[in-house]
């Protein structure tokens, strides 16, 4: 979280809020707002109260409270209008008067022109009230739109040219005056949008977690186009045999502006999925290892198709990391190289892991192993997972937690073809017998077509047919590198159900 955070005491937490992430989620399916971020990370974050808000697409300053005085304080400091609230904005249009008010029905924006700024024009915005969009809508009014606010006018860019520059109120105990200031976004003075997919994600990892995706297609402005760097090593994946042609240029850029050892491409449609070639650089070497949330997980892209970890589903594996797992069991099912198996170990629990692959498996102990793990306290269990889930049912067999994670399509060692669409119901039902009471079940899929709503009902279904109650059903999706275009919906879809 280098740069994220701008300051914390016992009564305020202060963040540098990156563009594209909401305050908080608008919906029960949509991505976490950096509230609900923030208060998963920390315990002390976990009441954390919002005092203001900011546009998905704004960056900057905002304050949290922590405490009741705080809140009540600065909630009488917004109200009153005390706040210094502070942006800047980049337009293609100079506006007419070098400083003004713009007024409309309950809002007031003072605005100030600050210098020509390359091509642009830099302005600044002082907003007297609060209102939704009210610096965007008022800009515009006058003729200088926004530049990348497509809503009111502005010119396409890579991002909202938006950002809450500082932040100045009075501290809510000591009475202190104080001012926060967040730094001008790299992308104002180069406005090109793998400048601003590599800024909006600089400050949400360090050394902690230095395995993400740097680029997600449309979302960052390259249709078609993936880019995950593990630990800077970076696999382009190409979605598209024309994307592949098409984007040369960035595949060129990557080598020459990113910090890298090596990159691999591969072309990845829906029609065929290449194995990874070395691009430039060295070839990673054995042992190679990424870094998430203090634990290390070994890569390859030597063999398969992937790189040994799914870097979607970080969230849900940090969740295991903070249950009170000590003496619990854990299922893990469709288990690949482990990686849920390594983050409910550490956590203090005793892992089984099924999966059709003994490669993959053995892949999964060595991940044990680089954690500090003795995998002969763990099971590894080669076979099919509908087999073995009927044999542990026959055993009556049961553990603490259940984790389901398909593959989209599958053929079990029978020959019938799995399709989470269709048949994830059925998959459920046959878990459900397996978790102990007041256990849970995560059940999580990446089957685009299949709505969360939808699957949400299947779950409930295989509860009601199994007999089983749900104390809770709590939903978990894409973390913020996997950005969503705009009209498109999160492709990963998690249901932790807490079953009596």
């Amino acid at each position: 979280m280098n740069g994220l955070i701008l300051f914390e005491d016992e009564h305020l937490l202060v963040v540098n809020k990156p563009s594209g992430i909401n305050t908080h989620k608008p919906d029960r399916f949509s991505p976490d707002g950096i509230h609900e971020w923030l208060t998963k990370r920390e315990r002390r974050w976990r009441t954390l109260s919002i005092l203001q808000r900011l546009d998905k697409d704004t960056s900057g300053v905002m304050v949290f409270g922590k405490t009741p005085q705080a809140n009540q304080s600065l909630a009488r400091q917004f109200e009153q209008h005390t706040v210094e609230k502070i942006y800047l904005l980049l337009s293609t249009a100079r506006p007419t008067r070098t400083k003004f008010w713009a007024k409309s029905p309950n809002a007031v924006t003072e605005f100030e022109f600050v210098q020509p700024h390359g091509e642009y024009f830099l302005v600044q915005a002082k907003p007297e009230t609060g209102k939704t969009h009210q610096i965007r809508r008022h800009a515009a009014e006058n003729g200088f739109p926004v530049v990348g606010d497509r809503e009111y006018g502005g010119m396409d860019a890579p991002r909202l040219m938006l950002h809450a520059r500082r932040l100045g109120f009075s501290h809510p105990v000591t009475g202190e005056r104080m001012v926060f200031e967040a730094s001008v976004p790299h992308a104002f003075d180069e406005v090109d949008a793998l400048v601003a997919a590599r800024e909006f994600r600089e400050p949400l990892f360090g050394e902690s977690t230095n395995a993400f995706r740097l680029i997600n297609g449309e979302a960052d402005g390259f249709e078609d186009v993936i880019v995950d760097s593990y630990a800077g090593t970076l696999l382009i994946q190409w979605q598209t045999a024309a994307s592949a042609e098409k984007q040369t240029e960035l595949s060129g850029r990557l080598q020459r502006e990113h910090e890298s050892q090596a990159i691999y491409a591969q072309l990845a449609t829906k029609q065929e999925r290449t194995a990874p070639k070395l691009v430039c650089g060295s070839e990673l070497k054995p042992g190679a290892f990424i870094r998430e949330n203090d634990l290390t997980f070994l890569i390859n892209f030597g063999e398969g198709l992937g790189s040994g970890i799914f870097l979607d589903q970080r969230e849900n594996r940090r969740r295991f990391l903070g249950m009170p797992l000590t003496g619990k069991t854990v299922l893990n099912t469709f288990a690949y190289t482990c990686g849920f198996s390594v983050a409910a170990a550490k956590a203090g629990a005793v892992t089984t892991s099924v999966d059709l692959s003994k490669n993959y498996l053995e892949w999964g102990k060595n991940n044990f192993c680089a954690n500090g793990l003795d995998p002969a306290g763990h099971e590894f269990i080669f076979g099919d997972v509908f087999e073995w889930l009927k044999r542990f049912a026959k055993r009556e067999q049961l553990w603490d937690v259940v984790i389901l994670d398909p593959p989209t399509f599958s053929t079990t060692k029978k020959g019938r073809v799995f399709q989470a669409a269709r048949d994830y119901e059925e998959l459920a039902a046959l878990a459900m017998p397996m978790v102990a009471k007041g256990g849970w079940l995560l059940c999580s899929t990446n089957q685009r077509t299949l709505e969360a709503e939808a699957f949400e009902k299947s779950i409930r279904t295989a509860a009601q047919r199994c007999g089983r109650v749900m104390e809770s059903l709590e939903f978990e999706t894409l973390p913020f590198d996997f950005r969503v275009a705009p009209k498109e919906r999160a492709y990963l879809k998690t249901f932790w159900a807490r079953l009596a």
